[in-house]
């Protein structure tokens, strides 16, 4: 039985993630630096049909090949093998970005934003066993892309339909048990009808025994209505469910024993842990269900150079959310435990041998509704070619939010347990905890836009984009017994509008080099409504009186950047840019006065850097990938106001290290080993602070991986060890002092059938 189980789901599930076929011409694409074990040609970037030697623009790609050699399945995974780039996977399945020192940025698949990152700062993201391509464009791209696009826009792409039959299957089984089953098919099914479908289910214990699942399914069909009409239409859904993890309390002070000896500093974790224990509560879980659909109608003009399309789009998401989210160490004033710390010029009794745990508990939905029409074409003045792209879009965003307290209402044994840090007893009993709050958000976006990439002459090109934004926001607070409200607030509305911009010029001064140089801008609209008791500053240092609508200005933000693009055939290209981003009217906590909180759009930060992408084939067998990013991003200081000066000014934003850089090379054996495949390849980062206050950190590491892989007829079998040498690192911290360690060596063995 298990014989036949293993056969069908190799037949029948699964992905080829070495799938490479050429995304269609209406999909919006964003290719500048190519990752992949193989040239790849240039293609359209940043919704313009130029080639990437026209591209002022900076915009790392991951491919299917390079996912397939580096058995990537996760945007965590990919965003370690790109410049500019530091994933940041928190609670366990939570995902952010920081993308040039900032964690401000889009998500977008297929074109179709995914709100719940600007609305939450992150956001589960499933597996990528329908994706395609995923392109990130790095730097301020409201313009292209709305509000909120500081850091840069994640674009995912999925495998589209094809005329062409193609059956495709993969099982993998690895590490801590973890196993994933994935499976694909496209073809033709009537005359001018394409079709493609994806589904995939994973899961497994997991370095930290979070048992995360994850099922997920894509549909889609390619209409040719007639000689100039097509409908592309598609639907996709997950359901997945993370165990959560807060990770390992490090000490945030000097620790002393009895003798009165310096033990532990700062950032230190007391012995007696071990890497992969979890403290979390049995009951503690992410689950993350969503359902999206999309059509999309183009119609080509008589002349071939002009095309109208209309993009409708629906998103819904459910998430629900517990988590032990704290974990802190007992203490006391008086001398019970071993250890101690200095509070003042008093000493407080610390245990480091047991903990406490208190949890934390939301849910909510977001219905989203998303249009976007849009008209594109080529035409001259004299000799000046343009490009032209216009366009309307519009967004309809429904969100409920619960909450719960739980130091008020959590009830049962579970409340506040104790833990022993060796061999812990996880299940500490029932909790109850009834949700308190609800707060709803109706949020409407309507944008129009126009961009014009101009050929100014043989060797100059330009790219003017202007767009203008209007944001409406309806906010109201609900108090509820579990979820049934019992009395409600007043209704808030805040109304912002915006003008963004990218200005490009680009210089080609031979078929292989060219320089260019833009700036761009961005907006984040606040969402800060007046509550009782607080004062607000304004970003002129003034007192705002709230009138029931904006407390606040919206964020905003700005980039220069200039770069080069380098490209001889297939043998060596490369692409390096340097950037400067500053961001402004950060809205930051400024202490209390006379009773009431004080809180001021007064805030700024800086990032600056270079990014260097480098993809080298020597000769016909041997590839190399290799990139690196300096960013240097840091707080600056307060605008000028009456009740606070930054006193962290000039220290350096959370979770950004200095330096960072990722590489492969890989191997193509031919002869009497051809399809035999051979990589090896590394991680770097220098340290990151975990807080504003730069008193924690994470060290610097760096890990070595390696693939090999055997191709022959349709299958490939395929072996990927990652972390070689078991290196003990940290990336992620949950509230400051909740170090999770990244995962050990491990192993992933993978069979891929593709017809």
């Amino acid at each position: 039985m298990k014989s036949k189980f293993f056969t069908v789901g190799m037949l029948c599930l699964g992905v080829s993630s070495a799938f490479a076929q050429d995304l269609s011409k209406d999909t919006l694409r964003l290719d500048e630096v190519v990752i992949t074990s193989q040239y790849v040609k240039p293609t359209e970037v940043g919704r313009l049909p130029v080639p990437l030697s026209q591209a002022p623009l900076s915009v790392s790609r991951m491919s299917a090949p390079m996912i397939s050699d580096l058995s990537l399945n996760s945007l965590i995974d990919v965003a370690r093998n790109v410049t500019g780039v530091r994933p940041n996977n928190s609670y366990g399945g939570f995902q952010s970005f920081y993308i040039r020192g900032f964690n401000t940025f889009v998500v977008v698949t297929d074109g179709i934003r995914d709100e719940r990152h600007n609305l939450y700062a992150s956001a589960p993201n499933t597996t990528l066993a329908s994706i395609e391509s995923i392109e990130i464009l790095k730097g301020a791209a409201s313009v292209m892309y709305g509000h909120s696009a500081l850091g840069g826009v994640i674009s995912l792409v999925h495998k589209q339909p094809t005329s062409v039959p193609r059956v495709n299957a993969q099982m993998s089984i690895g590490s801590w048990g973890r196993y994933s089953i994935q499976g694909g098919a496209g073809g033709n099914i009537a005359r001018g009808v394409n079709f493609r479908t994806d589904f995939s289910m994973s899961g497994g214990e997991g370095w930290r025994h979070t048992n995360d699942r994850a099922y997920n399914a894509y549909f889609a069909l390619n209409f040719r209505l007639s000689d100039y009409d097509k409908l592309n239409f598609s639907v996709s859904a997950k359901n997945d469910r993370y165990g959560t993890d807060t990770g390992q309390p490090h000490v945030d002070k000097d620790i002393y024993d009895a003798d009165g000896s310096v033990v532990y500093r700062p950032g230190d974790l007391p012995e007696d842990f071990d890497r992969r224990t979890r403290y979390n509560d049995p009951l503690d879980h992410l689950a993350d269900k969503d359902l999206t659909v999309s059509a999309k109608w183009t119609h080509q003009f008589t002349n071939p150079d002009w095309s109208l399309s209309d993009y409708l789009s629906y998103y819904y998401d459910d998430l629900d959310y517990y988590a032990s989210e704290k974990l802190t160490y007992l203490t006391s004033s008086d001398p019970i435990y071993n250890h101690y710390y200095m509070n003042g010029n008093t000493k407080t009794y610390i245990s480091l041998d047991s903990i406490q745990r208190v949890g934390y508990q939301f849910a909510y939905k977001v219905s989203l509704l998303q249009n976007q029409l849009e008209l594109k074409g080529k035409f001259m003045t004299g000799e000046v070619k343009h490009n032209f792209l216009g366009g309307y879009s519009f967004s309809s965003l429904y969100t409920p939010r619960y909450t719960a307290n739980y130091a008020a209402d959590a009830t049962g044994p579970g409340k506040n347990a104790h833990l022993s840090v060796v061999d812990p007893v996880l299940n500490q009993g029932d909790l109850n905890l009834p949700y308190q709050k609800r707060n709803l958000a109706w949020e409407y976006m309507h944008g129009i836009y126009v961009q014009d990439y101009l050929n100014l002459t043989d060797r100059l090109s330009a790219l003017l984009s202007l767009r203008y934004d209007r944001y409406n926001r309806t906010y109201q607070q609900a108090y509820t017994k579990d979820k049934v409200v019992t009395s409600k607030d007043e209704k808030a509305h805040i109304h912002d509008n915006a003008l963004t911009y990218r200005f490009s010029l680009l210089y080609q001064f031979t078929d292989a080099f060219n320089v260019y140089a833009s700036t761009s801008n961005y907006f984040k609209p606040t969402r800060t409504v007046a509550s009782p008791g607080y004062v607000y500053i304004g970003n002129d240092g003034k007192v705002i009186e709230p009138s029931g609508k904006n407390v606040f200005s919206p964020e905003k933000g700005y980039q220069y950047e200039a770069g080069s693009h380098i490209a001889f055939s297939d043998k060596f290209n490369a692409n390096i840019s340097g950037f400067y981003i500053l961001r402004k009217n950060m809205v930051q906590s400024l202490g209390t006065k006379d009773g009431q909180t004080i809180s001021g759009q007064v805030g700024k930060a800086d990032s600056k850097g270079l990014e260097v992408d480098i993809n080298t084939r020597p000769w016909q067998q041997f590839n190399i990938n290799a990139g690196y990013t300096f960013t240097v991003a840091k707080l600056k200081e307060y605008a000028k106001n009456d009740y606070a000066e930054n006193t962290q000014a000039g220290n350096y934003l959370n979770l950004v290290p200095k330096h960072m850089a990722y590489g492969w090379a890989f191997y193509d054996f031919d002869r009497s080993l051809k399809g035999l495949k051979l990589g090896v390849g590394f991680n770097y980062s220098s340290k990151a602070y975990v807080n504003t206050a730069n008193t924690l950190e994470f060290e610097p590491y760096a890990i070595a991986n390696a693939m090999v892989g055997y191709s022959f007829k349709n299958w490939k079998l395929q072996m990927n060890i990652n972390n070689i040498f078991d290196k003990n690192y940290y990336m992620t911290s949950v509230n400051t002092i909740g170090f999770i360690p990244e995962e050990g060596r491990n192993v992933k063995f993978t069979v891929s059938f593709d017809m």
